[in-house]
């Protein structure tokens, strides 16, 4: 199936990495944690994680069941490489969750990162310190950062464009400037299970959301989840 672009974002790091570049992307030193939910090496391909992401709601918009075992077991299909409820990752890590970790095994794997932890870190808010504009400047370079929303809960910022909103009709006043940000989510429909209604590419998915950035907020997800601090390794 043909692909086009989603030109909403300014920048797309999803776009980047898995239509533009086309080297392999092989698993290196992660192999243990893919061993079970990828067998034939399939991830390695960029092209076909965006064909599951943007084309196969069997991996991108898990069918939610009356129970939430069987919602997760639905969720455990999905093969997209940033899924931690993949039921092949959870026998590799010991049925347990690595919010975080799947994050950076994902930029490590596929978006440039170098093996190490993030200790790069800016905090929203922090004197001297503008996180929003090193993050834009950070996408610009094709470079991902993970944010921290508190808790075990971290998500993957790939995108930026700014939104505009104007004021009501015959309301006088400035049209407000917001920054929203792409991000990878390793929860399905989000933490809470409230992201129903994200679209990328002209496709539903589950394992997307945005993070939206105006003057002293800065949240994520429907929840308004606050971004507690981001990072990338120097």
């Amino acid at each position: 199936m043909a692909h086009t672009r989603d030109a909403s974002w300014d920048t797309d790091l999803i776009w980047h990495y898995f239509k533009t570049v086309s080297t392999k992307a092989n698993p290196g030193s992660y192999s243990q944690y893919y061993r079970n939910q990828d067998s034939g090496g399939e991830l390695s391909d960029r092209a076909r994680v965006y064909e599951m992401l943007v084309d196969e709601p069997e991996h991108t918009l898990p069918t939610l069941m009356p129970t939430t075992k069987e919602s997760l077991d639905n969720y455990g299909k999905s093969k997209l490489p940033w899924n931690q409820n993949n039921g092949g990752f959870l026998t590799s890590v010991n049925q347990q969750y690595w919010c975080g970790s799947i994050i950076k095994m994902v930029f490590v794997r596929y978006m440039g990162w170098p093996m190490k932890e993030p200790d790069d870190q800016r905090y929203p808010g922090k004197k001297g310190s503008d996180a929003v504009q090193w993050i834009i400047d950070k996408l610009k370079k094709n470079i991902p950062v993970r944010a921290s929303l508190g808790g075990q809960h971290y998500v993957g910022i790939v995108g930026h464009r700014v939104t505009t909103v104007a004021p009501p009709h015959g309301v006088a006043g400035p049209v407000d400037l917001f920054n929203e940000f792409l991000c990878i989510d390793p929860w399905a429909y989000g933490t809470k299970g409230d992201n129903m209604h994200m679209k990328y590419a002209g496709a539903a998915t589950a394992f997307l959301g945005i993070s939206k950035q105006a003057g002293s907020s800065w949240t994520y997800g429907q929840q308004g989840k606050i971004v507690q601090w981001v990072e990338t390794p120097k």
